[in-house]
């Protein structure tokens, strides 16, 4: 634990209490987070009681609550409202008790689930964060800064009455889970799969890493929620419309819109997309060579690995030399990064991102916060700060106003955004190793495991000397 979180002695000897984890910052934290979430909240009842029509007062909303009205009246869910419902079949059976409150009031209900799923997904997520670093009285002050971080998109999120804070409970709820939560972290995980696929990026991280029982947690989590909606609307209605949703999804980049009846009309993925995948894309589109652009975000996704390899490698932290099963528990500091760093590529490199769907990786946020104000030395608490400030102005910048719109344009189209991320990412991985590394020389207690605090002087000794040991 860290010495400022221990409790306080008498006598001359006693040390001052770290200021964040005085009662006042505490709840000065708190309050702030809370206001967040409100201001949220409010921002988006505003616009669902505004002289608007029905679909663009309740923007996303509108499609789930078409697709579950066309599940209770058996019609064609994948045709129903403007944009259409284009996910399985999961997000409407579960909207379907809300039909009979009209369009209205099951809007009004979304929005207080989003709020309160908010609220937990926040203290969870910035309470894993900062008691697993061993720091449990900055959770506070760390869920502040999260969402923080994150508020333009929150607030764009909730205003749209998106499913993306749904989709960050469950990585948060999977992140909680890394430890000997299997199977509840694999039911999150797998309902979130169910929702928009992106978790499923989860069932290798865990099979590489040798964590068996998190791979059976997940496939568990789904089969169950897949299997979920036949109980209430039959198990071919739920084949089929699973078979719609991903026949959508394959088929999205091919251009336009699907209009096949029973196909999901998932919008082209090169028009609006963010993410370093779809800006390759496109460019290799616009120079006539549309073959090369996913070889291109391979090579960018493989260069993204060697740069995380270096960052291991410089802070003697080996990412795959004894990174098998059950010592992978003790590992905290480093399960925070990979599992920050799995969100971040899962965005960064995924043809569906767009801006709203930055919330997911409100966990970095989480971790960025506790490097910042719990960081060990000034040399990561200043990679907290720059990490930071990277990934903020590369979400905000340019402004979103007339005069820039330009601007705001090309840089989404260049995914600036998601390049910043991954930036913020490799920076906060440096500062968290750069400090577990330094606390294992001082304690090799805190090794992950008895072997490993066995094997301690061989391993510090060895690993300076031997670039191969190293980079393993």
């Amino acid at each position: 634990m860290h010495d400022s979180d221990s409790p306080k002695q008498s006598g001359p000897t006693a040390e001052p209490t770290a200021w964040w984890a005085h009662a006042a910052v505490r709840v000065g934290s708190y309050a702030g987070s809370l206001a967040i979430v409100l201001y949220g909240t409010i921002a988006s009842y505003r616009i669902m009681t505004g002289p608007e029509p029905l679909a663009r007062r309740h923007r996303d909303f509108y499609e789930f609550f078409s697709g579950a009205e066309a599940l209770v009246k058996g019609t064609d869910v994948f045709a129903a409202g403007d944009l259409g419902y284009i996910y399985p079949p999961l997000l409407a059976t579960l909207l379907m008790p809300l039909v009979r409150l009209g369009l209205e009031g099951a809007a009004f209900v979304w929005l207080i689930i989003n709020m309160f799923m908010l609220a937990y997904a926040a203290w969870l997520g910035g309470w894993t964060v900062a008691s697993r670093l061993g720091v449990p009285k900055a959770a506070p002050i760390v869920t502040f800064i999260g969402l923080a971080l994150l508020a333009d998109k929150l607030f764009g999120d909730m205003k749209m009455q998106q499913s993306n804070i749904l989709m960050l409970t469950c990585w948060v709820i999977g992140m909680w889970g890394l430890g000997r939560h299997w199977l509840i972290s694999g039911l999150a995980l797998g309902f979130g799969f169910s929702i928009k696929y992106l978790p499923i990026v989860a069932l290798p991280y865990f099979a590489v890493r040798g964590r068996l029982r998190h791979v059976a947690g997940l496939i568990a989590g789904v089969a169950f929620w897949a299997m979920i909606p036949a109980a209430f609307i039959g198990w071919q209605m739920n084949t089929d419309l699973w078979r719609g949703a991903t026949s959508g999804l394959i088929h999205a980049g091919d251009g336009g819109w699907q209009t096949e009846a029973g196909r999901a009309r998932v919008m082209n993925t090169r028009e609006y997309g963010i993410s370093i995948t779809t800006a390759i894309v496109r460019t290799a589109d616009s120079i006539g060579q549309p073959k090369l652009g996913m070889p291109i975000a391979a090579m960018l996704m493989g260069a993204t690995f060697l740069a995380a390899w270096w960052v291991y490698r410089r802070n003697q932290q080996p990412m795959w030399l004894g990174r098998w099963g059950g010592g992978e528990e003790a590992r905290w500091p480093v399960l925070l990064v990979e599992w920050t760093g799995l969100i971040v590529a899962a965005l960064a490199f995924s043809p569906q991102t767009n801006s709203r769907h930055l919330v997911h990786a409100m966990p970095l946020g989480f971790l960025i916060g506790a490097v910042i104000i719990t960081g060990k030395s000034h040399t990561t608490r200043r990679l907290g700060i720059a990490a930071a400030a990277i990934w903020w102005l590369g979400m905000v910048l340019p402004p979103s106003i007339p005069s820039l719109q330009d601007a705001v344009w090309v840089w989404r189209r260049a995914s600036g955004s998601c390049i910043c991320m991954i930036i913020a990412w490799l920076m906060t991985a440096n500062a968290v190793l750069r400090d577990w590394n330094q606390t294992r020389k001082i304690d090799p207690n805190f090794l992950p495991s008895k072997i490993d605090a066995e094997k301690s002087v061989t391993v510090n000794n060895a690993i300076p000397q031997t670039p191969i040991a190293l980079a393993m």
